[in-house]
């Protein structure tokens, strides 16, 4: 096949330009879906009587420090009684979803607790879409997307259905998003310590931070970890004089507790998008369920460790597809993982594209969107689609990765 010109054209560029624009097409089709979510939930959004939830426990820790409640941050019935004070005027429902983060989130949370709960869902809502906007600017300057590609990689994103679910809920991945995308940028520039204090950000989930704090430990990167320890030292100074050391002791007893509760508190094991939800949605709570949870937990740890067993940061691909590996399965290991956390795949998306524009890398962030979309449908006793689409992701990812050969 000839261009007018006279220049033969290779079929597989043909192939490459019609898959994408197709891809293209079924991203708007997407974004229709995501904004009549929106549009259908109207002024219930704003007047935080429809959503929001999960802002309710970020509020309900803030108010609870304003008002010099530190001392029973992490009581849950004081929380409950508390938070049915502040839903009175919105709900006729009773109940909430307590605060369940570690106190380095506070200095985040108390200027959006000054106001009422619905003012100060609004100015959360705001905040993140200016994280969401911060998050697009890095990925098109330093993820290497293409100027070509970046009109479609913002549609992508916009298109990525656990991302609105995420504002609906007022949620909190998003700094989570916006830690590992600056620790991935650091450490590409070498700046070991620099990404430490960026990866203390992440220590508002220490749930979803610990797989990579095993790949610092496994290849000795001291510096990153040091910094993270003046980081969280950074969070932590401003606070003792209002929370003092025993905030801290309570926030680790209720933080035990947590895997033992279940359908309560907002706590859904067999909703979640993760290894534990898998494995208890096969077979059951009991004995077999928790063994299959620590099988696979030992599996993807066994992943982790043999993605990274080549010396550090030798091929720019294999390090970009290493650390979006190290996402998906820190996912699929974290304990307490629901739909909205999955934003972290945006950076994943962003890295598997950004040095290879060609259309198989361009379906992860769409697919990833319509798995998170049929979940509700999806058979309950074959497990979360999401888990089952990042398991076979996390295999496609470790067979390129064997791919590249070492310099």
């Amino acid at each position: 096949m000839y261009e007018r010109t006279g220049c033969p054209v290779k079929e597989e560029s043909i192939v490459s330009g019609h898959a994408i624009r197709l891809l293209w097409l079924y991203c708007i089709l997407l974004l229709v879906v995501c904004l009549s979510i929106w549009i259908s939930l109207g002024p219930e959004l704003i007047a935080f009587r429809t959503y929001g939830w999960d802002f309710l426990g970020l509020y309900t820790g803030g108010r609870m420090v304003l008002e010099g409640h530190e001392e029973s941050l992490y009581n849950l019935p004081t929380q409950v009684a508390y938070q049915e004070k502040l839903i009175a005027p919105y709900r006729v429902a009773t109940g909430g979803l307590p605060f369940f983060y570690p106190p380095t989130i506070l200095p985040f949370l108390l200027p959006f607790s000054l106001g009422s709960l619905s003012l100060g869902y609004v100015l959360w809502l705001l905040f993140c879409l200016l994280l969401v906007v911060t998050f697009a600017l890095l990925a098109w300057r330093y993820l290497g997307i293409g100027r070509a590609y970046r009109g479609g990689f913002l549609l992508v994103l916009l298109a990525f259905y656990p991302l609105s679910n995420h504002l609906f809920q007022g949620q909190t991945g998003l700094l989570v998003l916006l830690g590992f995308t600056l620790v991935l940028l650091f450490l590409r520039r070498g700046h070991d310590l620099r990404a430490g204090l960026a990866l203390s950000l992440c220590s508002i989930k220490p749930l979803l931070l610990w797989p990579l704090l095993l790949v610092f430990l496994g290849k000795r990167r001291w510096r990153v970890l040091f910094g993270f320890l003046v980081g969280i030292g950074l969070f932590l100074v401003p606070l003792f004089p209002f929370l003092g050391v025993s905030v801290w002791k309570e926030y680790v007893l209720l933080s035990l507790r947590l895997p033992g509760i279940q359908d309560k508190y907002g706590l859904f094991p067999t909703s979640m998008s993760n290894w534990r939800a898998l494995s208890y949605r096969l077979l059951g709570f009991d004995l077999a369920g928790n063994l299959l949870w620590i099988g696979l937990s030992f599996l993807s740890l066994g992943l982790l460790a043999w993605i990274w067993r080549y010396p550090w940061a030798d091929h720019p691909r294999r390090f970009s597809l290493q650390f979006a590996t190290t996402i998906l399965l820190t996912t699929l290991l974290s304990p307490h993982l629901n739909l909205h956390d999955l934003v972290l795949w945006l950076l994943a998306g962003a890295l598997l594209v950004g040095e290879d524009s060609h259309w198989r890398w361009w379906l992860f962030l769409p697919l990833g969107s319509t798995v998170s979309l049929l979940s509700p449908l999806w058979p309950w006793n074959l497990g979360p689609p999401t888990v089952l689409f990042n398991a076979i992701t996390v295999i496609f990812l470790v067979r390129e990765i064997r791919k590249i050969p070492s310099p």
